[in-house]
């Protein structure tokens, strides 16, 4: 058996799940882990998330569990992890490894029974000694319960009263019912040392509600003292029984009320004013049990000078948490993010002020002023940082702590409200979470409408509209001249995709662009809550995202991609290259053809070389003689790839260079372009052409548009002319769908943007291919539809901006192409490292076994089914919660 470690069990999640806690290490949190309990399977509590609901005896088997190891010191041991990170083990709550064991326990009560896999280990070779045993003795106890007629094998059993977790009456009705009574109920949650989350056990129900203890305030847990609070009452009541008195209703959400929680050991409001962990509320202190005595115990603590009285004479009033950061993101006009002196970053709303409203045509543009305005004078200064209030979630609505952030003395949110770009909040009179600058917000307020400043002017105005210049390969060449032309070019970085890849803004142009780093290669940044990133790519994303984010910058443009983004350099300051930063940290490796290219090559080969000297980042273990001999191989692979496609590849080569120009979310298909000079040149040409041809400020007087029929249409987006099919003609509204047979991409538009097409422009043939995975099917309307969007992504990661090797598999008479995609820095062209595999691995794709190109190359096919059932073993993507092909 592996050795057991010793935990505190902090909370039962369910009848064979828990959590656990360890030892408390000076003022550090303990660390805390979920452990489900081995070869058992305890029937399910519903989530409000997920929208189910409780399993008959759920809330029984968690209950069994709950009063026997919530709180208690216990050993465990963990058997095995799954790919996803859910840790199973063994759980005993007494010294004794069988009778204290406690999935044994709960099997033998009936409340739990031995998982189907389980009962699989046993037939199994690979099975130790160990497991078998102990499944054994579990099989042996789910018999002596289902023989002794226990738990939920108990036929005439049923189950017991229904578990509420929304409050769905009327909670005056409620509170008259039951005010003043003491009601027995379970702690389910601290979301702060004096706001309790209750299950009532009432006659009818088991009914959650929120409890805010009469008579004390405690600090919110980004405040001072706010954790160590809810910790400590999260040691004495979390899971615990107590007894319960609502005495009035509070304000928040349905189903919260004021009132007093007692426990054998006390009364937690009484502790925490003892301890110095709150202070007295007048508002509510006369719904306490004792008010004189709670007013007693707060003298008694602010005379010791106890935790929140420790900084304050006996007289000072409370004041905010203020400290340092320095402002890395703006999310929106009133919202920011800053990194404080450890490094973490810490998102606040800008406290007693609100946004102008973004879906409002009248106020949208003043949103966006807001945005900018918060940005251009925050962004990457140093700040001060005054945590006013938390304000807790609401439907629609996360929670947020609220803070005053000053830059250089001037508070940011008083200086928005001035120019009028925010509104000032009313508070009730009894509501004291609020800025600490408040008199000084108002006053701003009145000085706008005085001026009538910004949205107090009447004046709507309209948000900017920004071309995509990068939204093809085509209109981002007619944008290269001009910014080559120009040197360094003022912008604003939007996003950062990835360590090297950016959505830059450029103002004077009203244009935005995706934007790579020239002559570098960044690893891979996992995507959020994916682990199939590439060593070092979150650290580079990080860096980028740290020192270019929203940042002032310029860009000098080297060339464009065949998808459309722009490759060059990026400059932080005058002389602060982005890229060479990333080099010289050992984010970044130099990416030998584009450096060839580059005007500054020599200086990332430079930064490079003082990287792997110093043994930064990717090059912690560099070794110059193996990378040296690492090359060789890597140049004879490439020599064995070109030479031996076909025995790879068998039984049907026909390889293009391609690239995909359009994703179609709904159906998994997408189109590509064949990366062949000539066609590019031609499509140039034939666009110049077409510009030049369609002069005519109105269509024809007899031109009627007809599905199917090869036209000419204006972009929305640029007023460039392409060559389009027209899909759909809808008279009434005088508009048709469109879609551009150059690039793949489809919209509506109205018909006085569509012209005929002349015969001389349809010579070119049209020059994205629609086509699908070969051997896969993707999430679709059909089936799996709740992961569409997440498959579209996956997707649009591995191909997005990437010119990529296709087999075609096989070319249906009337159909999209059966494409394998292959990325040639991913190495050989294998099955396992396609597009068509990885996809498939990551679990968003499923075999299909009647496609043509599954019949021309069964080979592949047969490889591509096994990484299907392996993301469908482990979970991974649309399988997360099983089979989701499975008939229900």
């Amino acid at each position: 058996m592996s050795s057991l470690s010793g935990a505190t069990v902090k909370l039962a999640l369910s009848g064979d799940s828990v959590i656990l806690r360890g030892a408390l290490r000076g003022k550090q949190a303990p660390a805390e882990r979920t452990l489900s309990l081995a070869f058992i399977s305890a029937p399910r509590l519903g989530s409000a998330k997920k929208e189910s609901v409780d399993e008959a005896f759920s809330l029984e088997s968690r209950e069994y569990l709950r009063r026997r190891a919530a709180g208690k010191a216990v050993r465990f041991s963990v058997a095995y992890t799954t790919a996803s990170g859910r840790e199973f083990g063994h759980l005993y709550l007494g010294p004794d490894l069988v009778r204290d064991n406690a999935a044994l326990m709960i099997v033998r009560e009936g409340w739990a029974r031995v998982s189907d896999a389980a009962r699989g280990k046993l037939s199994r070779s690979d099975t130790t000694d160990e497991d078998r045993m102990m499944i054994e003795d579990l099989v042996d106890g789910e018999q002596y319960a289902r023989d002794g007629r226990r738990g939920m094998w108990d036929e005439a059993a049923k189950a017991g009263r229904p578990r509420l977790v929304a409050f769905e009456g009327d909670a005056a009705e409620f509170l008259a019912a039951h005010k003043g009574r003491e009601l027995r109920g379970t702690v389910e949650m601290v979301r702060d040392a004096a706001s309790l989350r209750v299950m009532l056990h009432l006659p009818q129900a088991h009914q959650m509600v929120t409890v805010a203890l009469a008579g004390v305030r405690a600090p919110q847990v980004a405040e001072p003292f706010g954790a160590e609070a809810r910790f400590n009452v999260e040691l004495r009541l979390l899971q615990q029984d107590v007894k319960v008195r609502l005495e009035a209703p509070a304000h928040g959400a349905p189903g919260s009320f004021v009132g007093t929680v007692a426990h054998p050991a006390g009364n937690i409001a009484e502790w925490l004013v003892s301890s110095g962990f709150a202070r007295v509320q007048d508002w509510s202190a006369a719904h306490a049990s004792d008010p004189q005595r709670l007013r007693t115990l707060e003298r008694e603590a602010r005379a010791k000078r106890l935790r929140l009285w420790q900084a304050e004479s006996a007289d000072a009033p409370a004041s905010s948490a203020v400290f340092e950061a320095t402002v890395v993101r703006v999310v929106s006009g009133d919202t920011l993010v800053v990194a404080d002196a450890s490094g973490a970053d810490r998102e606040f709303q800008l406290a007693s002020v609100r946004q102008p409203r973004a879906a409002d045509p009248a106020t949208a543009g003043y949103a966006e002023l807001a945005r900018e305005a918060l940005r251009r004078f925050c962004i990457g200064k140093p700040v001060s940082v005054a945590v006013d209030y938390h304000k807790p979630a609401t439907e629609g609505f996360r929670a947020r702590d609220c803070a005053t952030v000053r830059v250089r003395g001037e508070d940011a949110a008083a200086r928005l409200v001035r120019a009028g770009l925010l509104g000032v909040l009313r508070h009730r009179a009894d509501d004291d979470h609020r800025s600490s600058n408040y008199d000084e917000l108002a006053d701003a307020e009145a000085q706008a409408v005085a001026a009538k400043a910004g949205m107090h002017s009447g004046k709507p105005v309209a948000p900017a509209k920004l071309a995509d210049v990068s939204e093809s390969a085509a209109r981002a060449r007619s944008f290269l001249p001009h910014w080559q032309r120009s040197g360094r070019v003022p912008c604003v970085v939007e996003h950062v995709a990835g360590g090297a890849r950016f959505r830059l803004l450029v103002a004077k142009d009203a244009a935005k662009l995706t934007f790579v780093l020239g002559g570098i290669r960044c690893p891979r940044a996992p995507r959020a809550n994916d682990s199939d990133g590439e060593p070092w790519g979150a650290e580079a994303l990080a860096y980028s995202q740290r020192h270019a984010l929203q940042r002032n910058v310029e860009f000098e443009i080297e060339g464009v991609d065949k998808a459309g983004a722009f490759i060059g350099s990026l400059w932080l300051a005058k002389d602060q290259s982005l890229a060479e930063d990333l080099l010289r940290s050992g984010l970044a490796s130099v990416h030998a053809f584009s450096a060839d290219q580059s005007p500054h090559g020599a200086a990332l080969r430079a930064a490079e070389r003082q990287a792997q000297d110093a043994h930064r980042g990717m090059w912690a273990d560099y070794n110059a003689a193996a990378a040296e001999a690492a090359s060789r191989q890597v140049e004879e692979e490439k020599k064995a790839r070109h030479a031996e496609p076909a025995a790879q590849l068998a039984p049907r080569t026909e390889f293009l260079d391609v690239v995909v120009s359009e994703l179609a979310r709904a159906s998994g298909r997408f189109f590509v372009q064949i990366a062949q000079p000539d066609n590019i040149a031609g499509l140039e040409s034939l666009m110049q052409s077409l510009a030049l041809d369609l002069k005519q400020p109105k269509p024809p007087a007899d031109f009627a548009p007809k599905a199917g029929q090869l036209v000419a249409a204006c972009y929305s987006v640029g007023d460039e002319w392409h060559r389009a099919r027209l899909v759909k003609h809808m008279p009434g509204k005088r508009e048709c769908e469109v879609l551009y047979v150059d690039f793949g991409n489809s919209e509506i538009l109205p018909v006085d943007r569509i012209r005929p097409l002349s015969a001389k422009f349809s010579a070119l043939p049209t020059q994205a291919h629609e086509a699908q995975l070969a051997f896969v099917s993707l999430p679709n309307e059909s089936f799996a539809s709740d992961y569409v969007n997440d498959s579209m992504d996956e997707l649009r990661r591995l191909v997005e901006g990437r010119q990529l090797v296709a087999n075609v598999e096989a070319r249906p008479s009337n159909g999209p192409l059966h494409l394998t995609l292959y990325d040639p820095e991913l190495g050989r062209p294998l099955i396992e490292k396609s597009v068509n595999g990885l996809i498939a691995s990551a679990g968003f794709a499923v075999a299909d076994k009647r496609a043509l190109s599954t019949l021309h190359n069964q080979a592949a096919a047969a490889k591509i089914d096994a990484l299907v059932a392996e993301a469908r073993e482990n979970h991974r993507g649309m399988w997360e919660y099983g089979d989701v092909t499975a008939d229900d």
